[in-house]
């Protein structure tokens, strides 16, 4: 009933895709990362921080001392998210001093922004952050165990000074117990011998909290702003750099904030980091470490930040500064129109998808065959096309990036309503490809398509940089600043669940042809060369997605060769796993530490001895959302339960047309278990992990119902013709 494809045509495919990323891993020999540049002695860095500023707050006329550092300086978009959904000032310091996200005590998602920590004593008593004790203990308690105090105890130890001007720079340049060795408050009249005592001076100039809505006042705090930093820039010594960023949101809303750098070791283009990997976008942990490498200073323990480089432009000229800022802008912009649409478009989305779906069952328990309007022919092609788009769209939500949708407008329904469109345009095309293509005649033929297709999106995208992932549905938000590229655990899900699907459909064309070493052949290859893209640190980087992919695929393969399930094979996989992930943390910690992505990072931090404050905060993550969001466990939990009761009893709950797919195709019940052990494996080892199992199902399930309505359409036509008299029975 299944059509078997020719094999020699799919040997041949697996061994040019094998070979292919080979080759193509050979050449990228290392993770590409912008170079630095290394301090030279007697150079300084005078470093500026602000709150509430964007780029789209800059133009030539209106800001023209930061349209300057614009034009003859190099420019990023920085993500200030530190713990709570919008940054505070306090919480943007902090996170500078301790180079992970800091900040105070609070139960609020979005705070109300306290005054910055006051800086009490004089130069013979010494000078000291009020409040640091219950700062550093709030953010040593929170979610990424941040040390307050690192980057002046860095200082302190390596016996060179940080002038700290200002509140902000005060907490910035502290020591763990509090103490700020050199500190003066921000004044026009001392700022020229303040910034010549050390070679790293951090300076605050105050920020904007709330935007007035009188555009006369709320432009003269942008002139203050703009003055302060002018008088640092004309009171600094010769021939020292400049960096101004913003530290802290405005409004309560979370947006990327501007960081700009100017000086003889920054030349006009975009800034880059080698944590994000991207070009002109930054978080705060980089700007701690470009303090300490400025300053010729290794941090007290390891952190997540890299220095910024440059990645120069043609010249200083105002047209290249107006294209930087339209490039900041539209980064900013994208993020800021993705992060407010990606509720309401799940919402439309899956909503429409389910009435469709159940209009369509309804249709089908009351369709005759005699009904030349809506024969049941007809409703179960409906049904299957529904499907597909539905599986589709995932992929079209990645490919729809290529569209810059994102600048037709700034209001958030016109927006939705915008990317809804074009998302069904090219689920469309993509379900006319499964439809029409040689495999379009078996039951598993678009299924296979399909998971293809989703699968190859994903990884043609992690190999080329992560271009489509970035403010995507489904993939990286920097607005949230957990992860700038390669595999996130929202995009692993739908990946995972697409390879697996696609190797259980290829196992079963191959073991119905009479190749069952073949089959396993095709497992292990498109199995190992998606386990690669994955968790290779020059293409995914991902240290837990293989956590539970490898036991999956390990599971699906245990399957095909007519492995029993007993305690002793499933030790077998479990240990092959982790020495898979051992051997990829092993290999990536051997890199320059500049190079290391999250794996190596993982091993130094159990060389280190913190193994523990990783995986605790990873599981606290989850209790912390299951108690902030218990419908959403209880739904995981039960979609969970319910996909493991059918998919081990199919035909209850009305899926018998299931139980006779699955009769007929085996090893599709066999991928179906290990997308559910896979589901459960990332829900219980990932922060953030709660959102893996639904995801998953978003993809897996409407596929799985378009391939059993294929299945009923070929078993229609395949059955004996009924005389007219006898339709009634049916």
């Amino acid at each position: 009933m299944i059509r078997r494809h020719p094999v020699k045509t799919l040997v041949v495919l697996l061994l040019v895709m094998a070979a292919a990323l080979t080759l193509a891993y050979v050449k990228r020999t290392t993770v590409p990362v912008p170079p630095t540049t290394q301090p030279q002695p007697g150079e300084s860095l005078v470093v500026v921080g602000l709150g509430g500023l964007s780029w789209d707050d800059v133009s030539a006329k209106e800001t023209p001392t930061l349209w300057g550092l614009l034009r003859d300086g190099a420019a990023a978009s920085v993500s200030v998210k530190t713990l709570r959904l919008t940054t505070c000032p306090t919480d943007g310091w902090a996170t500078i001093s301790a180079g992970e996200a800091a900040g105070p005590e609070t139960s609020e998602t979005r705070p109300r922004c306290d005054p910055l920590p006051s800086v009490t004593g004089d130069a013979t008593s010494g000078f000291r952050v009020s409040g640091f004790d219950a700062l550093a203990k709030a953010s040593r308690d929170a979610e990424f165990r941040a040390q307050l105090g690192l980057l002046g105890d860095s200082f302190a130890a390596e016996r060179t000074c940080v002038q700290a001007i200002g509140p902000g720079g005060g907490l910035a340049a502290a020591t763990s117990d509090g103490k700020v060795a050199r500190y003066s408050p921000f004044q026009a009249t001392t700022l020229v011998s303040d910034l010549a005592q050390c070679p790293v001076s951090i300076v605050d100039v105050g920020g904007i909290d709330t935007t007035d809505p009188n555009p006369t006042r709320h432009r003269e705090l942008v002139d203050g702003l703009e003055r302060r930093i002018e008088q640092v820039m004309d009171a600094m010594p010769s021939g020292a750099d400049l960096l101004v960023a913003g530290l802290a949101d405005r409004d309560q809303q979370e947006r990327l904030r501007l960081l700009a750098a100017s000086g003889p070791h920054y030349a006009p283009g975009l800034l880059a980091s080698a944590s994000t990997r991207l070009t002109g976008v930054a978080q705060l942990s980089d700007i701690t470490a470009t303090i300490l490498q400025r300053g010729g200073v290794h941090p007290r323990t390891e952190i997540g930040g890299r220095a910024l480089s440059i990645v120069p432009s043609a010249n200083n000229s105002e047209a290249t500064a107006d294209s930087k800022l339209t490039v900041l802008t539209d980064i900013d912009t994208k993020a800021d129109a993705m992060h407010r649409i990606v509720a309401p478009f799940l919402t439309i989305w899956l909503a429409g998808t389910t009435l469709v779906m159940f209009v369509l069952w309804v249709v089908i328990r009351r369709a005759r065959p005699w009904n030349r309007r809506l024969t049941r022919a007809r409703v179960l092609r409906m049904t299957r096309l529904t499907g597909l788009l539905a599986a589709a769209m995932p992929a079209a939500t990645f490919l729809a990036n290529l569209v810059p949708w994102w600048r037709a407008s700034t209001n958030t329904v016109a927006l939705v309503a915008m990317l809804l469109v074009l998302v069904l345009v090219i689920s469309s095309l993509l379900t006319l490809v499964c439809l029409k293509g040689p495999w379009s005649s078996s039951s598993l033929g678009p299924l296979a398509a399909m998971s293809a297709i989703t699968a190859a999106v994903i990884g043609i995208d992690l190999l080329t940089g992560s271009r489509l992932q970035i403010s995507s549905i489904f993939g990286l938000q920097p607005l949230v600043g957990g992860r700038f590229y390669g595999m996130g655990n929202v995009a692993f899900a739908l990946y995972a669940a697409a390879v697996l699907l696609l190797c259980a459909a290829l196992a079963h064309a191959l073991m119905r042809r009479g190749a069952p070493r073949l089959a396993v052949c095709a497992v292990v290859l498109v199995g190992g060369c998606a386990l690669a893209v994955d968790v290779l640190p020059a293409w995914g980087a991902d240290f837990g997605g293989p956590i539970a992919l490898v036991p999956a695929l390990g599971f699906l393969l245990m399957g095909v060769m007519g492995w029993r399930t007993s305690v002793r094979n499933i030790s077998i996989v479990l240990v092959l796993a982790g020495l898979v992930v051992g051997l990829v943390c092993y290999l990536d910690w051997r890199r320059p530490e500049a190079e290391r992505s999250h794996p190596g990072r993982f091993l130094q931090t159990v060389i280190d001895g913190g193994a523990w404050d990783v995986l605790s905060r990873k599981l606290w993550a989850n209790i912390d959302l299951a108690v902030a969001m218990p419908v959403l466990l209880v739904l995981v939990v039960v979609l969970m339960v319910v996909a493991v009761l059918v998919v081990l009893k199919p035909g209850i709950l009305g899926t018998e047309p299931l139980q006779r797919l699955l009769e007929e195709a085996p090893i599709l019940r066999r991928g179906l278990l290990s997308i559910i052990v896979m589901a459960v494996i990332g829900f219980l080892t990932n922060d953030s992990g709660a959102a893996i199992p639904p995801v998953a199902a978003i993809f897996t399930v409407p596929l799985v119902v378009s391939a059993v309505m294929h299945f009923l359409a070929i078993e229609a036509r395949k059955a004996p013709v009924r005389r007219r008299r006898d339709r009634h029975h049916l």
